[in-house]
């Protein structure tokens, strides 16, 4: 008897996008995701340490799939949920903040942070009221929509979504990396 591989299970996702071995794909699974191109690449990174540690003692411990620093200084976080969470977004945005805030040391002035990115993959739907599958978040002016600064950036990938729209509606999603772990994204091992 032979069973599917679920690529989206945390230590396949894992092996596949944090392996030292393997930076090349993450890099380019991490520029694709983000749309970078030209100059804009990330041309390199450094795995860090996944877990990050209470600020107090009673504080919670965050263990994330995969982090990174990218050859700029920005840090950058890619999750995998399967099971459906009804507080993914505030789990992203808890988890984005205190990477964020965890890379500016005693007496370091604030213009020494550096951007932190979230890229979520989920294996379900969380945004009801979207049809596409790809959502880009950034702290913006609620009147022009200018940016306040480009340290907060939060991605979240619906891939229920991804599996069922067109090219067209997902044309930034359409990298190999992507495709493979989605093509593989079967109902085995669904909560």
């Amino acid at each position: 008897m032979t069973r599917e591989l679920n690529r989206l299970n945390d230590v396949f996702f894992k092996y596949l996008l944090g392996d030292e071995k393997k930076k090349s794909l993450t890099l380019s699974f991490i520029n694709g995701i983000l749309n970078r191109t030209g100059n804009d690449l990330f041309t390199d990174l450094e795995f860090l340490d996944k877990e990050l540690t209470p600020i107090t003692e009673a504080g919670k411990v965050s263990v994330l799939d995969i982090r990174a620093r990218m050859n700029d200084g920005s840090q950058v976080n890619i999750e995998v949920q399967v099971c459906k969470d009804p507080d993914m977004a505030r789990r992203s945005l808890y988890y984005w903040a205190r990477m964020y805030s965890g890379a500016l040391h005693k007496g370091a002035p604030y213009r020494s942070l550096m951007p932190a990115i979230s890229i979520n993959l989920m294996d379900f739907n969380v945004f009801e009221q979207y049809t596409t599958c790809h959502h880009s978040y950034h702290v913006h002016n609620d009147e022009t929509h200018d940016i306040l600064i480009g340290d907060l950036e939060m991605h979240f990938i619906e891939l229920e979504k991804y599996a069922s729209e067109t090219f067209e509606n997902c044309v930034s999603l359409n990298n190999g990396s992507l495709t493979f772990l989605i093509n593989a994204a079967t109902n085995n091992g669904r909560c």
